[in-house]
């Protein structure tokens, strides 16, 4: 099996659906094809009657480091109406509306569009050396789903502090706030994904869909154009610029 762009590969194995993403030099940072490529591997992976259940994964030390901010700054330098198309590259929805059960596997960085990537997944597994942030607002930027998707799981005071902020926080942190399934070590990783998917495969593949259909009625999923629209804002070209050449 494979996907639209090379950095996102996608592996069929014991009818399991394995996207993996693999961008090393930018810590799997994702841009517009890479985003595209897993919309296209979940719609894929939901359509095969060969697939039972769908794993996210990243490599080399980071899940994802979340939107290629450099990607957008080129956007926002030429031509600014543009990033109102980047809606329609986005996975979050075809991953989140999957009839499949989903796990993020995550070991290592998952920042930004990452964590949202794996908060779209029914599961999120963890190693105890992951860190997670939410630092868009320190360029400026407001993030279209985070804030509204987390609001009624996260304490508001640890939410907007991740938010207001951008630290970056650990592991531990992440799973005593909810957001995380499991939280294992590196080493445990493999086997501990393993058991999860086998538990979920025990499950009546109706009966998944059905409680899949009952939880997204509480999961909404808004359209991004908030956040696009503070891009366009003069003080987040500023920002980017100023990270871009760092």
């Amino acid at each position: 099996m494979g996907s639209g762009d090379p950095r996102i590969t996608v592996e069929l194995r014991d009818r399991v659906a394995y996207v993996t993403i693999n961008r090393p030099e930018a810590k799997n940072a994702l841009c517009k094809s890479m985003y595209a490529a897993i919309r296209d591997a979940a719609t894929a992976a939901d359509a095969n009657p060969e697939v039972d259940l769908m794993v996210i994964q990243g490599s080399n030390g980071a899940f994802a480091s979340g939107g290629d901010l450099k990607e957008i700054l080129d956007v926002l330098e030429n031509d600014p109406p543009a990033i109102l198309d980047y809606e329609e590259y986005l996975p979050f929805e075809a991953v989140r509306t999957m009839k499949k059960p989903t796990i993020a596997a995550i070991d290592g960085l998952c920042i930004g569009g990452g964590l949202s990537l794996a908060l779209m997944c029914d599961m999120l597994i963890a190693t105890d050396r992951s860190r997670f942030a939410i630092p868009e607002a320190k360029v400026g930027i407001v993030d279209g789903h985070l804030p509204r998707f987390l609001r009624d799981i996260v304490p508001h005071a640890t939410l907007r502090y991740w938010m207001y902020s951008g630290v970056i926080f650990p592991a531990a942190e992440a799973q005593a706030a909810g957001l995380l399934t499991k939280l294992v070590t590196p080493e445990e990783l493999p086997a501990a994904l393993d058991k999860m998917i086998a538990g979920v495969k025990t499950g009546s593949p109706v009966a998944l869909q059905m409680l899949k259909h009952i939880f997204n009625e509480k999961r909404p999923l808004s359209a991004m154009t908030d956040a696009y629209l503070m891009m366009l804002q003069p003080e987040v070209l500023t920002r980017l610029q100023a990270f871009r050449d760092k």
